[in-house]
């Protein structure tokens, strides 16, 4: 039964890794229409617009945005700091919710080798009784039998738990980047649209909001 088991985590694995390879992208975690709708209403500085065009996306970085743009629009006189932190703080949350997505292979990658050897551990008790119940003559192929299970069980768990290990180094690498990639753009058209509102106010220039560095949350 924990070959079910471990057969079942490895469908989990690739059913992940296909979905990872569509999802962590940067064309759906930054869309280019979302881009292009944002980057007009920045060059305008239209507050309320940027708010519309945000709403109307559900990717992370219309997320990020949308953080500093639900501030602008309800409060045209919010200051730089108040949306550099805005932005920091939403870029730091969807982040995370990112990396929790590629931890669920680590979790697969911890979890095999260790049902592996719970196999191993019942197939050399399987194999134990077999000598038990037959002292006076001892029979090989219930000794086999037992050994083999242990064996089979421990070579499955560690293909599942490797494979499952490389997947999220890969995925792990991806993050990283469309992180780096969804964060730069993000801050980019605030600090665009916090220029150009200046400029039509005609109030001195302040320093454009900083793009927060993607960190991995603890335990990562």
């Amino acid at each position: 039964w924990i070959m079910y088991v471990l057969t079942a985590m490895s469908f989990i694995t690739l059913f992940l890794s296909l979905y990872f390879l569509m999802s962590l992208r940067t064309k759906v975690l930054l869309p280019p229409a979302f881009i292009r709708d944002a980057e007009d209403m920045a060059l305008k500085a239209d507050g309320e617009g940027l708010y519309r065009v945000c709403q109307e996306h559900s990717a992370a970085g219309s997320q990020v945005v949308g953080a500093a743009a639900r501030a602008m629009h309800e409060n045209p006189d919010a200051d730089y700091p108040l949306v550099r932190d805005l932005v920091e703080s939403e870029g730091n949350r969807q982040s995370a919710a990112l990396w929790d997505r590629v931890q669920y292979l680590m979790d697969i990658a911890v979890i095999s080798p260790m049902l592996g050897l719970l196999g191993t551990v019942l197939g050399m008790i399987q194999a134990f009784i077999g000598l038990k119940d037959s002292l006076s003559t001892v029979r090989p192929v219930a000794l086999a039998d037992g050994v083999s299970k242990a064996l089979i069980t421990t070579a499955g768990g560690l293909v599942v738990g490797i494979t499952a290990m490389l997947l999220y180094a890969f995925f792990r690498g991806r993050v990283t980047r469309v992180v780096t990639q969804m964060e730069s753009q993000c801050s980019l058209i605030v600090e665009r649209f916090m220029v150009r509102r200046v400029k039509r106010s005609g109030q001195p220039a302040a320093p454009p909001p900083v793009a927060s560095t993607p960190t991995r949350p603890a335990g990562t």
